[in-house]
């Protein structure tokens, strides 16, 4: 059934709120600002009446969500001011209006020092610790579901559309919960890769999932300046190789504060803190801490000012300043700022290329972006990024950063130093062994170059790697609600629009890609759904090893995952649509393959 319209002009009038305008939108919902009797709004509409054809039951989540808040009232937690249907029928929220920021925006426009960070984390741990005493469940914790209120700085937890509690139903048939990959508890990527043949097995969302998610966000604040702008990088939760401490990404980090962030992203949930008031308390006691270096701005001012030019190109010419004083010791080999745990802006091939030597295949896909360490326009492609040797030796290639438990080290580590002598314990179960660490030294000297540079230089494993994916819940809805596709369902089409069927095209992997359905294809079911003309964009990619869904196809093979169509005369709509097609020769980062084949509509892949 066609879904509701819900395009709302302003002044348009739900239930008697007036539209004023339309705040953002995401797969189950769109969110407008709205005025009743001098007060201002959040509404929030469902995209679908409660009997429309709902497959992805978009009006029993927002009911879900109103449940939940229904049962809470904390100063930290969005509020809900009204709720009702419109016009067309379709569930809305009313909820509190908050004026300010998402939390990566607050933090680089107020240049916040750590004192005052850990004042907006602990009211946050103990907003979680109210609803996890109450039975509920956020499971989807990151910076862009937390806004900090412009007149006063409060912190305020919004978007409980993933929320659950003892009375709420299943909704969806996933072996995961819904919520963001990056900020999962790598746990639940081991849930699924032991369970992917079992189709009933469905993971049991815990406390310790939620405090593996704040502590991704913690260390997102701590080591990027700008954390609303994108870095090419791995997540946190990536499955081999444990992040750096956050300490020795950036030297403005207590010891104390990264050991507590270090913790919050074990791959153990034992170690991890207990529950999310005992998270506030540790928060409440560092926040304590009379010493002076928790009243410094967590990063400076001027570097995050630099960083926002950096990333419209402003000064892609300028050299950057040498490192400032405050770094010293084993720090001042480090880079000015690391983005996450990868030195230098390598691109998404540097990515894979570290992903191919540990041996595992990562969750969730790299996408190229804009890093605040980016080298100029076309340097990636032309030469080696230009970063001294010692700060792209990452811990285990040279002096190490982590000191071999002993006298002999305990002697030599100075007052001030980033230099930590770990215990034996943490030295076995939480740090990765010696050999990993070599290999982490190749894979990031590789990383400074382009991939055929690299490929050039002899470095191993360089290509980029598809990496498994579970379909996002828009673009289901997308392909079964506006396009009407099946799961799974096939599509011929040219992979790359600018050649004919029969032609033998170069790919550049990692490359973008745009296919379109040509001429001449007799398929009834496609001349009705994905007709002449119709563009799909993506991303190619090269597979060395069986990793796909078709076994029949010989390796290596290309792999185009197209993520957005456009159907003639129609919006762009998110798809899952994979290709898979065998490679006829391999040279400097490219695959030359076939023009025309088939493709699939994926629930997951592979």
């Amino acid at each position: 059934m066609t879904p509701v319209p819900l395009k709302l002009d302003p002044g348009a009038c739900i239930d008697g709120w007036q539209v004023v305008r339309e705040l953002g939108e995401g797969g189950f919902a769109r969110v407008f600002l709205g005025e009743k009797q001098g007060r201002r709004s959040a509404i929030k509409v469902a995209r679908h009446r409660e009997a429309s054809g709902d497959i992805r039951q978009t009006h029993a989540r927002t009911m879900r969500e109103l449940t939940a808040l229904l049962l809470l009232e904390h100063p930290n937690i969005v509020r809900v001011q009204g709720h009702g249907f419109t016009e067309s029928g379709n569930v809305y929220l009313a909820l509190d209006y908050v004026e300010g920021w998402t939390l990566a925006e607050w933090a680089e426009r107020k240049h916040p020092t750590v004192r005052e960070l850990l004042a907006v984390f602990e009211k946050l741990a103990a907003a979680l610790s109210y609803m996890h005493g109450r039975g509920i469940l956020h499971r989807d914790l990151k910076l862009s579901n937390v806004l900090v209120r412009k007149r006063d700085g409060e912190p305020i937890l919004i978007d409980f559309s993933c929320a659950v509690h003892a009375l709420a139903e299943r909704l969806t048939n996933d072996g995961l919960p819904p919520g963001t990959d990056s900020y999962r508890a790598p746990e639940q990527f081991q849930f699924l890769r032991e369970h992917r043949d079992e189709h009933r097995a469905r993971y049991a969302f815990q406390v310790a999932d939620e405090l593996f998610a704040v502590g991704v966000m913690l260390h997102e604040l701590l080591t990027e300046p700008r954390p609303t702008a994108f870095h090419p990088r791995l997540d946190l939760n990536y499955p081999q190789v444990e992040p750096l401490p956050a300490r020795e990404v950036n030297g403005r980090v207590p010891e104390q504060l990264s050991d507590l962030v270090e913790s919050l992203l074990s791959r153990t949930p034992g170690m991890r803190p207990v529950d999310t008031e005992a998270l506030r308390r540790e928060l409440a006691e560092l926040q304590a801490d009379p010493v002076a270096r928790y009243d410094v701005p967590v990063h400076p001012p001027s570097e995050q000012r630099r960083s926002a030019l950096e990333a419209h190109g402003a000064l892609s010419a300028l050299p950057h300043p040498p490192a400032s004083g405050e770094r010293h010791g084993a720090q001042a080999a480090t880079p000015r700022r690391a983005g996450r745990w990868l030195a230098a802006g390598a691109g998404v091939a540097a990515l894979a290329l570290a992903a191919t030597l540990w041996g595992a295949v990562p969750t969730r896909p790299v996408e190229p972006r804009a890093s605040v360490m980016s080298a100029p326009p076309g340097a990636a492609h032309s030469a080696p990024l230009a970063v001294s040797a010692p700060a792209m030796s990452p811990p285990g290639s040279g002096p190490s950063p982590v000191a071999v438990p002993g006298p002999a080290s305990a002697a030599v580590q100075k007052e001030g130093s980033t230099v930590k002598t770990p215990s034996p314990e943490v030295t076995t179960q939480g740090r990765p062994p010696r050999a990993l660490k070599k290999k982490a030294a190749i894979a990031v000297e590789c990383a400074s170059l382009s991939l055929a540079a690299a490929l050039s230089a002899g470095c191993p494993g360089a290509q980029v790697r598809p990496e498994p994916f579970t379909c996002p819940e828009a673009s289901l809805e997308a392909m079964s609600e506006h396009l009407r596709w099946s799961i799974p369902e096939r599509f011929v089409l040219n992979l790359d629009a600018r050649y004919e069927s029969d032609e033998e095209v170069w790919f550049t992997t990692g490359a973008e890609v745009v296919g379109i359905v040509p001429k001449g294809v007799q398929i009834r079911r496609q001349v009705e759904y994905t007709p002449h003309g119709t563009r799909f964009y993506g991303k190619a990619y090269y597979l060395s090893e069986k990793l796909g869904r078709d076994p029949s196809l010989p390796t290596p093979a290309l792999v185009i995952r197209y993520d957005r169509v456009k159907l003639p005369g129609q919006d762009e709509q998110p798809v899952c649509f994979v290709v898979e097609q065998s490679v006829l020769e391999v040279k400097d980062g490219r695959v030359k393959a076939r023009n025309a084949q088939a493709g699939v509509t994926v629930f997951r892949w592979p």
